[in-house]
């Protein structure tokens, strides 16, 4: 069972980036951004948001998930599934997740929230 603690969610921080790109505070090439690593990500690892984006609102809007550990050794600061995710929990790994939001459209992109995952410990019993 994964167990998650410490997230932290990056939403505020979101909508006032937003908020700022419409009142024309911050050009649209600064706010769209996404390097060819992470476009290419989004687009093999990523799932559809279900939601548009929220620049240049097409519906190709992805959200990815990017594990960071020690414990994952050469698996670590990549793409995963979140059936790879759930496999690296159930092997006792402890390690962080990063939810982005990537839009490979127009390259917008914007870390949603980070978690720590780790197994939550309920044996079998068997």
């Amino acid at each position: 069972m994964m167990q998650r603690s410490g997230e932290i969610s990056h939403r505020l921080t979101r909508a006032r980036t937003l908020g700022q790109w419409r009142a024309g505070a911050i050009a649209r090439r600064d706010l769209c951004d996404a390097d060819f690593i992470l476009v290419t990500a989004s687009r093999f690892h990523g799932n559809p948001a279900g939601y548009p984006c929220p620049v240049c609102e097409g519906k190709d809007l992805r959200i990815v998930y990017w594990v960071y550990g020690d414990e994952l050794g050469k698996a670590s600061s990549t793409a995963r599934s979140m059936e790879e995710i759930e496999a690296f929990v159930a092997e006792g790994k402890t390690f962080r997740v990063h939810t982005v939001e990537v839009c490979p459209s127009c390259r917008w992109n914007h870390l949603l929230s980070e978690v720590t995952v780790t197994n939550g410990g309920a044996s079998d019993g068997g």
